[in-house]
């Protein structure tokens, strides 16, 4: 029995230990732009260098709608023969996400439900890899302030801080969100059955406005980051790409983002050129 509490322990803790598993409630787009210029597709290339020429490998494609939310997500496997993750969207008249679910290849599909009331996010509900709920708290402004996950967890001794052998429902994980005076994230903190996992630190323009400019993934404790991320964007403020750089090996990982618009968006100085003998372009006579 203890033996098999303290698997359970160690996969759990794997499982926090994912970069994955943050939940980001920084988006990667500013949906007003995404609507404003039409766009429609973007899709995510990752350049690998051998040292003498760089190759570019599609790895991710996002579908946008019409208000400028992602519909879609699809993750495209390192390797030409494996499968490809689609995740999709909905939302709610305000603009918030009201389903997600995860499509993998030969697995269970994830889904997460969320609640609003009106412009807010409360909480979020999974029911797969098992059942957790996901409280939110949120000040007068709407600004979330945190996350609580809750589900079955090891019972630990209030006295000896033992495990007991049992399970029950308390808090998985938690996460910390901290803004400047623009209200933006600047830092986020995440814990897992009450111990410091990560610290994620965000920087911005001057100005304090924008999006991000870097981030930063410290462990636990340590003072210097696991990771360091540098984000660029184009004159239009869409992000361009996206450099990770490991502290410790120096390894850096190219993410270059490049951008499908609707033939009548502003960002198009003039419209597409016809084919000759052309009458139509996407239904609308010319």
């Amino acid at each position: 029995m203890i033996r098999r509490y303290l698997l359970t322990i160690f996969v759990l803790l794997l499982f926090a230990n994912s970069k994955a598993q943050s939940v980001n409630i920084i988006p990667k787009f500013d949906f007003k732009l995404v609507k404003y210029y039409k766009l429609d597709t973007c899709r995510v290339y990752e350049n690998v260098s051998n040292g003498t020429q760089t190759t570019q490998y599609l790895r991710k494609l996002y579908l946008f709608n019409n208000q400028g939310n992602i519909a879609q997500e699809v993750e495209f496997g390192a390797n030409e023969y494996d499968g490809h993750t689609v995740i999709k969207y909905e939302y709610n008249s305000y603009g918030l996400i009201t389903r997600k679910q995860v499509l993998r290849p030969d697995r269970e599909p994830i889904e997460y439900t969320y609640y609003n009331a009106g412009n807010k996010w409360l909480r979020m509900s999974m029911v797969y890899p098992y059942p957790k709920d996901f409280e939110v708290q949120a000040n007068d402004q709407g600004l979330i302030l945190g996350i609580i996950g809750k589900a079955m967890v090891p019972e630990r001794d209030s006295l000896t801080g033992e495990f007991t052998g049992k399970e029950i429902y308390g808090a998985m994980d938690e996460y910390e969100y901290r803004y400047n005076r623009f209200y933006k994230v600047v830092k986020e903190t995440y814990y897992y059955l009450g111990r410091d996992v990560h610290t994620i630190t965000y920087q911005y323009p001057t100005n304090g406005f924008g999006s991000p400019i870097s981030k930063s993934y410290f462990k636990e404790d340590s003072k210097i980051p696991e990771y360091t991320v540098i984000y660029t964007y184009d004159s239009h403020g869409f992000l361009h790409t996206e450099v990770t750089k490991e502290t410790d090996s120096g390894y850096t990982n190219t993410l270059e983002y490049e951008y499908s618009f609707a033939w009548d968006s502003p960002i198009n100085e003039q419209q597409p050129e016809m084919k000759k003998g052309q009458q139509f372009w996407l239904e609308k006579k010319k």
